[in-house]
């Protein structure tokens, strides 16, 4: 679910402006009111998940906020899901979202978890692949926790799981997807720039791979959590994806090998 679609046809992409006007291509700039001609026009089968940004009037998508719009299609259990980037600096949960939280507070039955949003969200105690009553991860209060959002209603708290859709590896193997982060070190960056660290060819992520072996995981509400094996790496790692975030993608490259000639001959 981390992959973007790219900008193509905008027949085969299925997204155009009410009246017939010139199509609404993928990355493009929308406003607030911006209609999205027929939601069954952007899914084959008719399922269409709207995301941050966009809402749904009728049988139209429309914008809700400026920005950039991106969709991705053959999201499992779901079709096309579709939503606006934008630099807001409150994260607004939406379906499907994958976060990364910290735990303000623990009960028998959840806990209680900062997504950075204007409110807390729960995360039942059971919902890790494999966890039972008696066997169940033990969170303690300021743990790392990467998630999805499972539901998101208005007025209401957002509820997370760390039940992955694609993947049955359970929570004691200490390979499944979502759960608790141990060790590493999360920081905050613009809630638009996270979701383009989610792209299978976000520049500074793949080419601090090819210097430095590393894990990172990236939540949209404009958190990232990266583990190395040392702190030195971690910290240039930290610095490169901060960077990033102002610098276009032709001078990504040049930063990343500055970053780690230095690391190299402070060594």
């Amino acid at each position: 679910p981390h992959t973007h679609s790219s900008g193509g046809d905008q027949e085969e992409n299925g997204m155009a402006s009410e009246g017939g006007t010139q199509g609404i291509a993928e990355g493009s700039i929308v406003m607030p009111g911006d209609r999205i001609k027929d939601v069954s026009l952007l899914s084959a089968n008719g399922l269409v998940q709207i995301g941050t940004g966009l809402t749904q009037s009728g049988d139209e998508i429309v914008a809700v906020q400026p920005g950039v719009i991106h969709w991705m299609t053959k999201v499992p259990g779901v079709g096309t899901r579709a939503w606006v980037d934008c630099n807001q600096k409150r994260y607004a949960p939406c379906l499907e979202d994958m976060v990364l939280g910290i735990v303000t507070d623990k009960h028998a039955d959840d806990y209680k978890i900062d997504i950075r949003s204007s409110c807390g969200a729960i995360l039942p105690a059971l919902s890790f692949e494999g966890a039972t009553k008696r066997s169940r991860p033990r969170l303690n209060i300021g743990a790392t926790v990467y998630a999805r959002v499972c539901q998101a209603i208005r007025d209401c708290e957002p509820e997370l799981t760390c039940v992955c859709l694609t993947s049955k590896k359970g929570w004691m193997t200490g390979q499944a997807i979502f759960g608790e982060l141990e060790g590493g070190h999360m920081f905050d960056v613009g809630i638009g720039y996270s979701r383009s660290l989610l792209d299978p060819n976000c520049p500074v992520i793949n080419l601090l791979g090819k210097h430095i072996p590393f894990e990172v995981a990236v939540g949209v509400n404009g958190r990232v959590w990266v583990k190395s094996a040392s702190i030195k790496d971690t910290i240039l790692i930290v610095n490169a994806v901060k960077n990033a975030e102002h610098l276009q993608s032709s001078q990504v490259a040049e930063m990343v090998t500055q970053l780690v000639r230095f690391n190299a001959s402070d060594t």
